[in-house]
C-alpha cells in the first residue's frame, strides 16, 4: 500500500513517548481520526513501561471525539494496571473537548516542571 503524501501546510498529529515514571506522551497538531492508531500504539507502548501515564497537549491545534475516545481508553488501561493518566498544557481545543463533554473531571491536570503529578 502506497502513502499519499500530506499537502504542504496541512496539520499532521505527531506523536513521541519519553519513557520514564511516568512516561510522557507528547502530542501535536491535529489529534482526529486520522492519527488515531499512531496514538494508540504510543499509548500502549507507554502503558507497557510504567502504569501513569502523562498526556503533553500543549501543541494540540485541533481534537474530536476520537481523540476523547483515546483518552478515555488510556485512562481505563491504566487504572487496570493501578496507573493514572494526567493531562499537562491542556490546549484550549482540547480544553474545549473535554469541557464540553464532562470528560475534564477524569483527567488531572498536572503542573508544568512536574510531570509526576506530585
Amino acid at each position: 500500500m502506497n502513502a499519499s503524501p500530506v499537502p504542504e501546510g496541512e496539520p499532521v498529529l505527531r506523536v513521541t513517548v519519553a519513557l520514564g515514571e511516568p512516561s510522557v506522551v507528547t502530542v501535536s497538531g491535529d489529534a482526529d481520526l486520522d492519527g488515531q492508531s499512531a496514538l494508540r500504539e504510543a499509548v500502549a507502548r507507554a502503558l507497557a513501561h510504567h502504569p501513569h501515564l502523562v498526556f503533553d497537549l500543549a501543541g494540540v491545534s485541533f481534537a474530536d471525539s476520537t481523540f476523547l475516545t483515546v483518552l478515555a481508553t488510556a485512562r481505563l488501561a491504566a487504572l487496570e494496571q493501578a496507573g493514572s493518566v494526567s493531562l499537562l498544557a491542556v490546549s484550549a481545543p482540547v480544553q474545549r473537548l473535554l469541557d464540553l463533554t464532562g470528560a475534564a473531571v477524569l483527567f488531572p491536570a498536572v503542573a508544568p516542571g512536574r510531570p509526576e503529578g506530585s
